[in-house]
């Protein structure tokens, strides 16, 4: 069975372009899909702290050797790990700031590369994914200016390259993205590019 987790980024909740892009994709992906079991989270406007002091000492603590306080402090971490391991199909919407991601998401990818968890590593054979290959990513992510490959700009995008490592760093390396760029143009440009953006997840969705 289909399980999709989908995960939104945007402080703006439903205002935001990529939180309806993601809207329309879920829409349109579980039409197909009527029997998926679904787990959809909104990871923008419930801010997520990142890891510090505390969290790193409680993650470096042996599991059997951590108080109640250390696991209260890795809950969070475990259940959003638990979700990646679930989920067949995972979406990720996300505005871009400054040419990357937005620091909440960081922190949300700070929670979940764990070792022993989402990837393992030793001295003979280096770093390993714990995540499966066949698991299937797709990021939506919107932004003020186009990057898209083959523009002057698109040295600027620092966003896709990173997910696509970390990601695959984890073990899923089936990736797609679809990006809505000039949400700072025109209105005409705008909107030009939020539509060629859904045409493209209503494909994806019906094979993805």
């Amino acid at each position: 069975m289909n399980h999709l987790l989908t995960l939104s980024f945007s402080p703006r909740g439903p205002q935001s372009c990529s939180t309806q892009l993601a809207d329309h994709f879920h829409q349109s992906w579980y039409a197909q899909h009527p029997e998926a079991v679904v787990k959809r989270f909104d990871m923008g406007t419930n801010a997520l702290a990142g890891p510090d002091q505390h969290w790193l000492e409680a993650n470096s603590t042996p599991e059997l050797s951590r108080s109640p306080q250390q696991n209260a402090l890795l809950h969070k971490s475990e259940q959003y790990i638990a979700d990646l391991h679930n989920a067949s199909h995972i979406v990720l919407a996300t505005p871009m700031y400054n040419f990357t991601l937005p620091w909440h998401f960081k922190a949300y990818v700070d929670c979940i590369v764990r070792a022993g968890k989402t990837f393992t590593f030793s001295p003979e054979t280096g770093f390993q994914p714990l995540l499966s290959a066949q698991k299937k990513l797709l990021l939506i992510w919107s932004s003020a200016g186009s990057y898209l490959p083959g523009e002057n700009t698109a040295s600027f995008d620092l966003l896709t390259p990173y997910i696509r490592l970390v990601f695959s760093f984890m073990g899923i390396t089936d990736v797609q993205f679809v990006a809505a760029g000039q949400q700072w143009g025109t209105p005409e440009q705008a909107q030009a590019q939020i539509s060629t953006a859904k045409n493209r997840l209503s494909e994806i969705a019906s094979t993805w």
